[in-house]
């Protein structure tokens, strides 16, 4: 089984828990601050348990979500209350050409697909689903920091009970990896890294035009020191 059907469970939730309610908010006000109140729906696309969703909505947004996650999905219905998502691969998606005025990508949901072509059908489907002048928000990893900085080992004290991280990179298909072991049970993340310019290439070559880059969601601009990849821009017309 691929590690992106494995790993996203109550085990993922628990390693992260640090992605919270408050988090979601920010980035939230820093959509508005770019785009103001979009006129009609926006697809949070890996909305996880729905945490941008709800922050959206209450902020006065229409907005839906989908995720491939149905544990994520229904952990985020019993927390958060009924919720407009769908379960949905992000290569196929399950919505028509055109549905959406906003997209949104957080926390590096991209780059899990073991060929090229899988992880460019993702932003060729990002593309289809956006209308005309659609805007979109992408959080990405930044490829140098990650490099700088990546820790090779790490314990960390979970609910669950003790969590032991391996993380490397690996040249051959330039991914990031890391290995989570909780107790008996041994998981995998495995995320592409693309830098900017590979980016920017598969959005334009998609139809999709960059207006802004920024390294955080502080507003600031984008360099090699920079903790986050963050794309703003809209559809062509």
């Amino acid at each position: 089984m691929t590690w992106y059907r494995e790993w996203f469970g109550e085990e993922y939730l628990e390693l992260y828990a640090h992605r919270d309610e408050h988090e979601a908010r920010r980035q939230v006000l820093f959509f508005r601050e770019h785009f103001g109140d979009v006129n009609g729906v926006i697809l949070d696309l890996a909305c996880g348990m729905g945490r941008h969703l709800t922050e959206f909505n209450g902020a006065g947004f229409d907005a839906v979500g989908c995720d491939l996650s149905f544990t994520l999905l229904r952990t985020g219905i019993d927390e958060y209350g009924p919720l407009p998502v769908a379960r949905a691969d992000m290569r196929s998606l399950p919505y028509c050409s055109g549905s959406f005025a906003g997209l949104v990508n957080f926390f590096t949901s991209f780059g899990y697909f073991a060929t090229e072509e899988e992880n460019l059908s993702v932003v060729r489907e990002m593309a289809r689903v956006l209308r005309p002048d659609g805007v979109f928000l992408f959080d990405y990893l930044n490829v140098d920091r990650e490099l700088d900085k990546l820790v090779e080992r790490e314990t960390r004290d979970t609910p669950s009970g003790r969590v032991e991280i391996e993380r490397w990179f690996d040249p051959r298909d330039r991914s990031f990896n890391k290995r989570i072991t909780i107790g008996q049970k041994r998981y995998l993340e495995r995320v592409r890294g693309y830098d900017l310019n590979e980016i920017s290439t598969m959005f334009t070559s998609s139809g999709l035009s960059i207006r802004q880059v920024f390294g955080d969601f502080d507003g600031a601009p984008f360099d090699a020191a920079s903790p986050r990849l963050i794309l703003v821009g809209s559809k062509a017309p």
